[in-house]
């Protein structure tokens, strides 16, 4: 009776350690918040975590690493900062409403860098290239630049780029360190202005 007294007592103590035991009376125990169960639950609990953004509800679990970061960065950003931003993450894109496409295009295209002055040309590049080196160092800086075809389809893109004329927008193709490495194509960053009096801005970017 003694040896089998500490058997029981041996058992317990290593279902106790594990932090998954049942108390004497066979109901289940409270695990400690240090136990490995209790952190198991933690873990999927963080990955189960709803986001909301653009009208849709995603877990966390389904974003993608770059997307999270991305989120996380979008955040701090001000107001206006984010106003300025239509970029969409793949994930919340409601397709049908954005980055839609005119198909009324006209046969001659407006000249759009051919618009701008050299001077004009420089200052949209040099903040592209802003953009994905000091703005989302995560891109891993510019790896080569250069302006879209004026026949470009984003430039017709309904409700973003359609809405500025040749002289106050330009698009430029962009290959980050990221992408490269990545073996990813050119993304596309759009720069543009209401007026002459006002300040280039990000509008849009992405593939």
């Amino acid at each position: 009776m003694y040896w089998e007294k500490i058997s029981i007592l041996l058992i317990t103590g290593a279902l106790l350690f594990c932090g998954c035991a049942g108390s004497p009376d066979g109901s289940p125990s409270q695990e400690s918040p240090s136990s490995p169960c209790s952190q198991s639950e933690e873990s999927a609990s963080a990955e189960d975590e709803i986001i909301k953004f653009n009208g849709i509800s995603k877990k966390k679990s389904e974003l993608s690493e770059d997307t999270q970061k991305w989120l996380d960065w979008y955040y701090t950003l001000a107001d206006e900062e984010r106003d300025s931003l239509s970029f969409i993450p793949s994930e919340f894109i409601v397709y049908g409403s954005n980055y839609t496409v005119e198909t009324d295009q006209s046969q001659d295209a407006p000249a759009y860098a051919a618009s701008l002055t050299d001077e004009e040309l420089a200052a949209t590049e040099e903040l592209a290239r802003y953009y994905f080196t000091e703005k989302s160092p995560g891109f891993g800086g510019v790896e080569e630049i250069l302006p879209a075809e004026d026949d470009f389809p984003m430039y017709k893109n309904t409700g973003i780029e359609s809405e500025y004329p040749p002289g106050n927008i330009i698009i430029y193709l962009v290959l980050t360190g990221k992408d490269k490495s990545a073996g990813n194509p050119m993304r596309s960053i759009s720069i543009a202005r209401k007026s002459k009096s006002d300040n280039w801005k990000v509008i849009n970017s992405g593939y």
